[in-house]
């Protein structure tokens, strides 16, 4: 997987994991005192997340890096096991 490619991936991821517990972006960034067109722009893939980024992600979901890492594992996983369209 590329850098652009992960970027895409788990912004995707993002989205999907914030829309579940149904928290807007502004809700997602309150709670990682950030705003909402940061976490509009990490969604749409178009920055790449420090590590730093992603811990507070955790934090802001309730869970541990490694447990946030480990379900973007498994949705790349998912996402890679579907059939493509073309």
């Amino acid at each position: 997987m590329d850098k652009n490619e992960f970027d895409s991936l788990f912004g995707e991821f993002i989205k999907q994991k914030r829309k579940s517990l149904n928290w807007t972006q502004n809700d997602l960034a309150e709670k990682i005192n950030n705003d909402f067109q940061n976490i509009s722009r990490l969604e749409r893939g178009e920055v790449s997340p420090s590590i730093f980024w992603i811990s507070e992600l955790a934090k802001g979901f309730g869970c541990s890096l490694g447990e946030l890492m480990t379900e973007f594992d498994a949705f790349v996983s998912n996402i890679q096991k579907i059939p493509s369209k073309h």
